[in-house]
C-alpha cells in the first residue's frame, strides 16, 4: 500500500468511495479543498487503486479533518489507521485546534489521539412534506442582500472565532450556489447531485431566530423539489426545533470532536454546517 497526495485526478474516485461508505460527498468540495490545502490531502492506493482517502482543510489557526474514509472492501485492514496517523502527524505540530465530524462508532479511536467530544450533530432531511406558509416575491427580495460578503466575514468570524474567509467564500460560488443574506444571518445552498441538495453554511446570530425562519421558508420555497440535507448541532434546542416545525427528519448522527487549545465556536448560531 502507498499513502500520497491526493490529485485533481482522483477526484471522481473519492466520490465513488463516498458512495460505497454511505457519505454525501461533492466533487466540488473535495476539488476545493485539494486546490486549497493540497499537502493535506491524503489516499490510499493499492496497486494504483485508490482505496481510500482522508482530507482536512486550514484556516487561520484551526485545521478540519474531512472525508476520512475506506472502502468497505478493504477496511478493517488498517487503512484508515495509517491514513489518519500520516494527516495527524502534519496537523498536531502544525495547528492549536484541530476538529471533525466522526461517525459515533469512531468516537473511541479518535479519543485515543486526544479528540474530546463537543456537541452531537444531526443530519437532517426534508423531502418535500411541508407546512403551509406564505412566501412571495416581496420575501425573497428580502432575502437577496447585496452585502453578503460583509455579513460572513463579520458572522462567521464571531460563530468561529478566526478568518475563514478564503475557503468559505470559494465553497459558495458554484453554479448551483443560492445564497441569502439578512442583516444578523446569511444562508448557502447548493446541489449536490440529482438527489439531494446541501444547506450550509447558515449562520444566523443567536436572539434573531425571526431571520432564520424566513431564510428557511426561502430554501424550501426554491429548492422544495429536492432532498434538502442538513447538518445541525443538536444541543440548541431552538435550531432543532425550527427543524422540526418544518418537517425535517433526524437521520444520522454525528460528534462533533476538537483537540487542542479550545475553540469556542458558537454553536447556538449555527443552523447548518458546511459540507
Amino acid at each position: 500500500m502507498f499513502i500520497g497526495w491526493l490529485k485533481f485526478v482522483d477526484v471522481s474516485q473519492v466520490v465513488n468511495i463516498a458512495e460505497d461508505v454511505g457519505w454525501l460527498a461533492d466533487g466540488y468540495h473535495i476539488k476545493l479543498m485539494i486546490m486549497h490545502s493540497p499537502h493535506l490531502c491524503y489516499g490510499a492506493y493499492i496497486d494504483g487503486e485508490l482505496v481510500g482517502a482522508i482530507m482536512a482543510i486550514e484556516f487561520e489557526r484551526s485545521a478540519m479533518i474531512k472525508y476520512f474514509m475506506v472502502k468497505k472492501a478493504y477496511q478493517k485492514q488498517g487503512i484508515g489507521k495509517r491514513l489518519f496517523e500520516t494527516l495527524f502527524g502534519v496537523l498536531d505540530n502544525e495547528y492549536k485546534n484541530i476538529y471533525l465530524h466522526a461517525n459515533p462508532n469512531l468516537v473511541p479511536f479518535f479519543q485515543k489521539y486526544g479528540f474530546e467530544e463537543k456537541m452531537r450533530v444531526g443530519r437532517f432531511v426534508n423531502v418535500g412534506k411541508v407546512p403551509p406558509f406564505n412566501f412571495t416575491n416581496a420575501h425573497a427580495k428580502e432575502l437577496d442582500g447585496d452585502n453578503f460578503e460583509s455579513v460572513i466575514s463579520h458572522i462567521d468570524k464571531e460563530t468561529f472565532n478566526e478568518n475563514r474567509m478564503e475557503f468559505l467564500l470559494d465553497e459558495m460560488e458554484r453554479n448551483s450556489s443560492l445564497k441569502f443574506t439578512l442583516p444578523n444571518g446569511f444562508q448557502h445552498s447548493s446541489v449536490v447531485n440529482a438527489r439531494h441538495v446541501y444547506l450550509g453554511p447558515w449562520q444566523v446570530r443567536n436572539g434573531h431566530e425571526e431571520e432564520a425562519e424566513k431564510m428557511m421558508r426561502g430554501v424550501l420555497y426554491f429548492r422544495g423539489l429536492k432532498k434538502v440535507v442538513a447538518d445541525i448541532p443538536l444541543g440548541v434546542e431552538h435550531i432543532v426545533d425550527l427543524y422540526k416545525r418544518y418537517h425535517f427528519q433526524s437521520k444520522q448522527q454525528f460528534v462533533h470532536m476538537s483537540r487542542g487549545k479550545e475553540h469556542n465556536i458558537l454553536f447556538e448560531n449555527i443552523y447548518a454546517f458546511s459540507l
